[in-house]
């Protein structure tokens, strides 16, 4: 039997190096030196050699199958037949030094005896009873200090006009020359196009406008009747939210307070009419 001579002398004359064999077949070059040499003992014995001899033989140009039949012949019964010697020796009659140290466990061992040691500490705590959950507590603590009652409240001087019911604003949108605007009025869009010279909108804002406005230099506006501010320079598109609480920022320096003057000026009549004319009983 020369089942490693054949396929070394099949290697060489391929003209291949243990290690271009390795690379190809993805068997360590030692294994591959060992099957050379007929060391099948360093082999993983079984289904593990079978498959080196096939891989090796077919990149040497041997026949796979018939290499790895001679060698199931030559080698795996030969191996059956051989009678254990180990099983007829005595257990008194084993030589101690042929016994791994106690201190030396392979990690095979080493992993069976962590997977019991898991298996019997599970098993312990299934058998374990489980503590009830303790019930909270509900602690009612009644407070000893009576709690004064609300102050009524106190009746406020106003206008005659809630924020819900006072007017809309005005707002006047013009365009100076070639200006694009987009405008939506409380969340509708009522605005989009491109105003020329001359171009006029007029919007009704109750709570909320957003503005859009492609050249600021070419557009002017109001809001009830006081001229706006500049919104920014020229060709530099710009967009603002205004609402009534923001809207007096947009109005030119000095005319801020014209609106807050117009909504007090019947109050003023009315006062003024009161004391020049006072009512008779």
């Amino acid at each position: 039997m020369d089942i490693g001579g054949e396929l070394r002398a099949a290697r060489r004359g391929r003209k291949r190096s243990i290690e271009q064999i390795a690379r190809i077949t993805k068997i360590s070059p030692t294994l591959l030196r060992a099957i050379e040499n007929n060391d099948f003992d360093r082999v993983p014995g079984g289904l593990f050699t079978r498959g080196y001899l096939r891989a090796y033989a077919r990149e040497v140009g041997l026949d796979p199958e018939a290499l790895v039949q001679r060698y199931r012949t030559e080698v795996e019964c030969a191996v059956a037949e051989a009678p254990e010697a180990h099983d007829a020796v005595a257990s008194h009659d084993v030589d101690t030094a042929d016994l791994a140290p106690a201190g030396e466990s392979s990690p095979g061992q080493i992993i069976q005896i962590c997977v019991i040691v898991i298996v019997v500490a599970a098993y312990f705590a299934w058998l374990r009873p489980s503590k009830p959950a303790a019930r909270p507590q509900t602690v009612v603590v009644q407070s000893a200090v009576a709690t004064p009652p609300a102050p009524e409240p106190k009746p406020v001087a106003t206008t005659g006009q809630s924020p819900s019911a006072r007017p809309p604003l005005d707002v006047d949108l013009q365009a100076e020359g070639p200006c694009w605007v987009a405008a939506a009025v409380d969340g509708s869009n009522v605005v989009a196009r491109l105003m020329t010279a001359g171009g006029h909108e007029r919007l009704q804002v109750a709570d909320h406008l957003a503005l859009r406005v492609g050249d600021p230099a070419m557009f002017v506006f109001s809001i009830d009747g006081v001229p706006g501010r500049s919104l920014g320079r020229a060709g530099q598109a710009v967009s603002i939210q205004i609402d009534r609480d923001n809207y007096e920022t947009f109005l030119q320096p000095g005319r801020q307070h014209e609106r807050a003057t117009d909504d007090l000026r019947p109050v003023a009549d009315v006062a003024r009419a009161a004391v020049c004319c006072p009512r008779i009983p």
